[in-house]
């Protein structure tokens, strides 16, 4: 299991080790909609967003 930190070092969201994101969900996407950075705890790699929400079925509105 991998944990995700922001920028203060604060864990939001857990995923496995495939990185299926299993906890966390609602703390990662208000992180990406507010432009916060988001890292792996283990290395401090950046974290990619994009993969998590792909194919989302969260509704676009204008």
């Amino acid at each position: 299991m991998k944990n995700i930190v922001d920028e203060d070092g604060e864990i939001i969201a857990k995923v496995t080790d495939d990185h299926t994101l299993i906890g966390g969900h609602h703390r990662l996407a208000v992180a990406a909609s507010l432009g916060k950075k988001v890292f792996w705890r283990d290395t401090g790699e950046p974290v990619r967003l994009d993969p998590f929400f792909k194919g989302s079925s969260h509704r676009h509105t204008a």
